[in-house]
């Protein structure tokens, strides 16, 4: 009778504690889940809100930052006008050009620009992805369109980006680069360099494309990346028309520096007739653009660059 009794004791306070463990297993399993996802998330909310922060101290939004593949080359002070180019004077309001430059790779930015009551000119980058969308968005408001043509620097620090014409190719091989570039912005009127201090300086390299920039009748507007350009004076004994850019506005991004880069551009068409400014889709651009054109702008007339070029090029 003992035996039994044990055995009967026995065998329930087994199965009890086994039922116990196998009830625990799964609560431990749920709970070091639920406990790593909260670290997970701590760790990516602190990431964000760090990330976030520095963006915006550098006038950048989180779409840009990872759409920032091409890199401009450091700017670095020029003349503001060259002793080539006379002035264009007459009795109207001075004219002034603003080249959106980099178009293609920050959508949101690039709506936003597209959408300000402004007479813009947008040069965009053959390979990048939003260039179709945001082109023909461009060419049905009416907008004036560039091919942002990639050409080689002169520190390889910089990449220039896909389809690039470097020095060292065949004109065959830079003939094949354009076209390709050109079939990917159908609407563009001209063409201006990103980067290309190295490409601009070589005379034979400069007119090789000039060549090709006649033979589909476009002009050509120089970037201005280094002072010895050779742009205009390949433009102008190839025959294409030419002018160059005189301000970069958005070196620093922060919207009060563009705001006096804009003042400065008004300055320069006061004084001379005419000016043409090049900035970028990023945030303290479209932001001076939308809260400090009044004040500038009234004093000139805000043209698109294939207007002001025409005029330059009157013979």
């Amino acid at each position: 009778m003992r035996k039994k009794t044990r055995k009967k004791r026995t065998v329930p306070s087994r199965r009890k504690k086994k039922t116990k463990k196998k009830s625990l297993i799964p609560m431990r399993i749920f709970s070091f889940f639920i406990l790593l996802g909260l670290l997970l998330f701590s760790i990516g909310a602190a990431g964000y809100v760090i990330f976030f922060r520095t963006a915006i101290a550098h006038g950048a939004t989180v779409e840009a930052s990872k759409a920032d593949i091409v890199f401009e080359e450091p700017y670095t002070n020029f003349p503001e006008l060259p002793s080539d180019i006379p002035p264009a004077r007459d009795s109207s309001l001075p004219m002034v050009s603003i080249i959106i430059d980099d178009m293609g790779y920050h959508k949101k930015i690039g709506l936003e620009l597209l959408g300000l009551p402004m007479n813009l000119t947008f040069s965009f980058l053959a390979a990048a992805p939003h260039t179709a969308e945001l082109e023909e968005i461009a060419f049905q408001t009416g907008r004036v369109i560039l091919l942002h043509q990639p050409m080689e620097p002169k520190s390889k620090e910089w990449d220039p980006g896909p389809g690039a014409l470097l020095t060292g190719q065949t004109p065959e091989e830079q003939k094949k680069l354009f076209y390709e570039n050109l079939q990917a912005v159908p609407h563009a009127v001209g063409v201006n360099n990103h980067m290309g201090s190295l490409y601009t300086e070589d005379r034979t390299a400069m007119d090789t494309l000039m060549q090709l920039i006649r033979a589909e009748e476009l002009f050509f507007v120089d970037s201005f990346t280094t002072a010895k350009t050779q742009g205009l004076a390949a433009a102008i004994a190839a025959g294409v028309p030419t002018a160059r850019r005189h301000i970069f506005l958005d070196n620093v991004h922060s919207e009060n520096k563009v705001c006096e880069q804009l003042q400065k551009l008004v300055e320069s068409a006061e004084k001379n007739g005419w000016a043409i400014g090049i900035g970028h889709p990023n945030a303290a651009t479209l932001a001076a653009l939308n809260n400090c054109r009044g004040n500038l702008l009234d004093h000139v007339r805000l043209v698109g660059t294939q207007e002001l070029i025409v005029k330059l090029n009157k013979k």
